[in-house]
This record gives structure tokens, C-alpha cells and sequence, in this order.
């Protein structure tokens, strides 16, 4: 019953471990790179669903071990969004607030 949730995370994980990568991390905050990787895991997710309704199950879960893992380095791009000026740890920073 556990494997299930390990495989999910791990998938998680790895997807996390490609967002930090050194290349991705300087095209973190590209519009392109997180509208492309909005549209590959939504195309992953209904790819998945196509797959369970024609009842094939192994490329099934491939696509949502898949989707996981690109969710793991989308979060991941979305950590790395630069903050607004007036955001409260950039007031922080800059001395404005104590």
C-alpha cells in the first residue's frame, strides 16, 4: 500500500533535483519556461487519463510518474520567481521594516 506514495515522491524528488540543476536555475523565472511546463504536465495528466479510460495501465502510471515529476520542477521554477519590491521580506531587507 505504501509503494504507491514512495514512487510519487520519489518522481517528486527527481523533479525537484532537475530544477535545481545550474541551467535551469538562471531560466527559473522565463515566462516560457513555466508556460511550457504548465502545458506539458496538463498533456501529461490528460495523456494519463486517456490511457486508464482504454484501460492500458503501465503507460498510465509512466504518465503520471512523468507529470509528477515535471509538477517536482515546476514547484521548483516557481520558488525561484524574484520578488516584487513592496513584498514584506524585501521591506525586511531593506531596512523599512524591523
Amino acid at each position: 500500500m505504501r509503494l504507491p506514495a514512495v514512487a510519487l515522491a520519489a518522481a517528486f524528488a527527481c523533479g525537484i533535483l532537475m530544477g535545481l540543476h545550474p541551467a535551469v536555475v538562471r531560466n527559473a523565472a522565463s515566462l516560457l519556461v513555466l508556460s511550457c511546463s504548465i502545458a506539458i504536465v496538463a498533456v501529461l495528466i490528460l495523456t494519463g487519463m486517456y490511457f486508464v479510460k482504454i484501460e492500458r495501465l503501465i503507460p498510465a502510471a509512466i504518465a503520471s510518474l512523468l507529470s509528477w515529476a515535471w509538477l517536482g520542477f515546476l514547484g521548483v521554477c516557481v520558488a525561484e520567481q524574484p520578488r516584487d519590491a513592496n513584498h514584506v521580506l524585501s521591506l525586511v531587507e531593506k531596512g523599512r521594516i524591523p
